[in-house]
């Protein structure tokens, strides 16, 4: 018989308020193109110190600032830690399709993403551009 697949959200150590798909869902609703509206370009989540190093912290090349790309100098004590993704980064993190939409005229990109993480009140705000 074959053992049952472990889901990837499972997988993922910490807590965030949305799992890795929905997250991905999040951005791409920021890139949508509506007649009349300006889209919300930001996104706040409730998430800690594990879940972050795990989604942005492997060999993606995010920059992670305070101190550089792979180092674990950041912990639940550090007042703010920033993730700063290009489309190649935030399409490997998340996949391709959650980093692009449009219509049929036109398509938009993901151009930057900011990920700024609070530790002390475990929120991240997420900005898109």
């Amino acid at each position: 018989t074959k053992a049952p697949a472990k889901s990837k959200a499972a997988q993922t150590p910490g807590h965030c308020s949305l799992s890795k798909k929905e997250f991905g869902d999040r951005i791409k609703a920021c890139l949508a193109l509506e007649k009349y509206a300006v889209q919300r370009m930001s996104f706040k989540v409730e998430m800690d110190v594990s879940f972050f190093r795990s989604c942005f912290g492997g060999d993606h090349g995010v920059q992670i600032t305070p101190e550089g790309k792979h180092s674990r100098l950041y912990d639940e004590e550090t007042p703010v830690v920033v993730a700063e993704l290009r489309n190649k980064e935030a399409g490997e993190v998340f996949g391709v399709s959650k980093i692009k939409n449009g219509n049929r005229y036109e398509t938009v990109h993901l151009f930057r993403m900011s990920v700024i993480l609070y530790p002390l009140k475990k929120t991240a705000s997420v900005w898109i551009s």
